[in-house]
């Protein structure tokens, strides 16, 4: 690995003022027009009354939720807390996302570096900081931001500490991994895919992983404590994340989501959300079973190669900002997922076990959404560890073509 030159780190900090620089202009140039008028509303309620009353609450004002975890609204309450609900505080918060994503740039560089060496991450760094759906998402409250954020801390500090597998840095990997399920629960199983690297790559033995196993997930349930209790105080029922599967996983039995009057399953809605997600997941279960039975291999198509497809096929970027068509967006998308899927497969075959911890966390959340929904904004997350591989390809070539090429003479 070639050490991180001065350069290196002008061209670094270069990448990522000028991202900070648009992301601020982007921010005070739209300001309430960054909404979707969907989660995030919900998400700025949720905050709001947070502060107000003390509940935690999502879709209904009076109703405590379980719908969401709480990590994402209790950040945006603190930030509100000081800036207050209106304007500035809405602007406060995106303007610390914005700081937050250029954080992630950050973390993108040394995981690039660590894996591969520093120019894979000065063009990893390069593809993140303008890839324009990282712009615009910071000015969105939703979890996106601090949720692909928390995502390359926790496979960032997981890759180190691996080379060093001791209790203390277990025990922050547990934390880490706790206040990312708070953000969202779909990382809930990220220890299955760490311990899988940590056999394969680093030949831990069993028994030292698996104390160092039991250490991170006392961790993990300290941290996630107050929650369990919480959740135990409103329901009297212990519920250990969330309890939203049953829409997206019901939506997911719809071919390409489209409903027909013909296809819809109509069922009473419970007497709260936690009672209707139970009958969404029983609903859902039921079409899943008699859909498989129809036709077989068209629906397991539909979960398998069709849900892959909507989930990479195009950029998480609903409305045009700065001049930048959507055009323009889905042919960088391309760049990053095409690159990317490429350069995933070289390195694989080059040296699996070495660059196996992304990948799997790739795998792992494109077989998650295959269950459930699969569409652009739920691989946000993953663009920027794509973007690691597409660096990867990127320099490859690069250096392929200045080999082809001799000077005149």
């Amino acid at each position: 690995m070639r050490k991180t030159k001065f350069i290196d780190i002008l061209l670094l900090t270069a990448f990522i003022t000028l991202s900070l620089l648009i992301k601020i202009i982007l921010i005070y140039e739209y300001k309430n027009v960054l909404n979707l008028s969907s989660d995030d509303l919900n998400y700025l309620k949720s905050a709001v009354v947070l502060i107000k009353k003390g509940i935690f609450v999502f879709h209904n004002y009076n109703e405590p939720t379980v719908f969401i975890t709480p990590l994402y609204p209790l950040f945006l309450a603190t930030i509100f807390k000081i800036f207050g609900y209106g304007e500035v505080g809405i602007q406060a918060a995106r303007v610390v996302q914005a700081l937050i994503s250029c954080a992630t740039i950050v973390l993108i560089f040394l995981i690039a570096r660590y894996l591969i060496n520093t120019i894979v991450g000065l063009i990893a760094s390069f593809l993140v900081a303008f890839y324009i759906p990282n712009i615009s998402t910071v000015g969105y409250l939703l979890t996106e931001t601090l949720f692909t954020f928390l995502l390359c801390l926790l496979i960032y500090l997981s890759l180190i500490f691996s080379d060093k597998p001791c209790y203390k840095n277990f025990i922050v990997l547990g934390v880490v991994w706790a206040a990312t399920v708070l953000c969202r629960p779909t990382i809930a199983l990220y220890p299955v895919l760490y311990f899988i690297y940590l056999r394969l790559s680093k030949k831990i033995r069993f028994f030292k992983a698996a104390k160092l196993g039991v250490v991170m997930a006392l961790s993990f349930v300290v941290f996630m404590s107050p929650w369990w209790i919480r959740n135990y105080m409103e329901y009297a029922r212990f519920i250990p994340l969330a309890a939203s599967s049953g829409n997206p996983m019901l939506q997911g039995t719809y071919v390409n989501y489209k409903q027909t009057p013909q296809d819809t399953v109509y069922y009473k809605l419970g007497g709260n959300a936690l009672e209707t997600n139970k009958i969404e997941v029983d609903v859902a279960k039921g079409r899943i079973r008699s859909e498989f039975k129809k036709d077989f291999w068209g629906y397991l198509r539909w979960y398998t190669i069709g849900k892959t497809v909507l989930f990479w096929v195009a950029p998480f970027y609903w409305k045009e900002y700065l001049g930048v068509s959507y055009h323009m967006a889905m042919g960088y998308h391309y760049i990053i997922i095409v690159f990317g899927f490429i350069g995933m497969g070289v390195l694989t075959a080059k040296d699996f076990k070495k660059y196996l911890l992304p990948i799997l966390v790739v795998l792992y959340f494109n077989a998650i959404h295959c269950v459930y929904m699969a569409f652009d904004r739920y691989a946000f997350p993953l663009l920027p560890l794509m973007a690691i591989y597409s660096a990867f390809f990127l320099n490859s070539i690069f250096k392929y073509v200045c080999k082809g090429v001799k000077p005149a003479a």
